[in-house]
């Protein structure tokens, strides 16, 4: 059911979404949806968690591959830069970009999963310069923050219909400020 839900606020935004279109979507009933998570915004922030935690998994995946630290990072990064089934961007980033200085719990939310991500990223470089591939005087977390907003730009970028090989040649830029 939050897969459904999360399609259509991804899809149309929090604002062009109505109780009635998340309703047909899920084939859940008004009251049920009501009773579950109090409101539309409820729904919203249920629907982020849900696709948090695949994202999540994803990059926790692609970082954990069985490949040296470089090429994982890489991987994981040029995720970032598939535009062909990526043109309505990222659920958390458009979220972040319609709602976020006016509502306080999506706020601390998303801060919530761009610390998970942040924490994520900030041990692929730490692996990265036990390694000796990364430049061992970067401070992880500065480079993770700083891959985090690469990552968010390559998804408004997305957005954009960039041609893949721009946005692949924006982590190539990134790769080489880690050596």
């Amino acid at each position: 059911m939050l897969t459904e839900a999360s399609k259509v606020f991804w899809r149309n935004g929090f604002h062009a979404t109505s109780v009635d279109d998340l309703c047909n979507a899920t084939g859940v009933l008004r009251g049920s949806l009501y009773g579950v998570f109090g409101d539309k915004h409820g729904i919203m922030m249920a629907a982020l968690d849900h696709y948090a935690e695949g994202a999540i998994a994803g990059l926790v995946e692609r970082l954990n591959a069985n490949v040296p630290p470089d090429v994982a990072l890489r991987n994981a990064l040029l995720h970032h830069t598939r535009t062909a089934s990526s043109l309505t961007g990222c659920f958390i980033t458009n979220s972040t970009l319609e709602l976020q200085p006016d509502d306080e719990a999506l706020h601390a939310k998303i801060r919530a999963i761009q610390r998970r991500v942040v924490t994520l990223l900030a041990a692929a470089v730490i692996r990265g310069q036990a390694a000796g591939v990364f430049d061992g005087d970067l401070d992880e977390k500065a480079v993770a923050d700083f891959l985090l907003c690469m990552t968010q730009g390559l998804r408004v970028l997305n957005k954009c219909k960039r041609k893949e090989d721009e946005l692949k040649a924006v982590v190539d830029v990134a790769m080489r400020a880690l050596t």
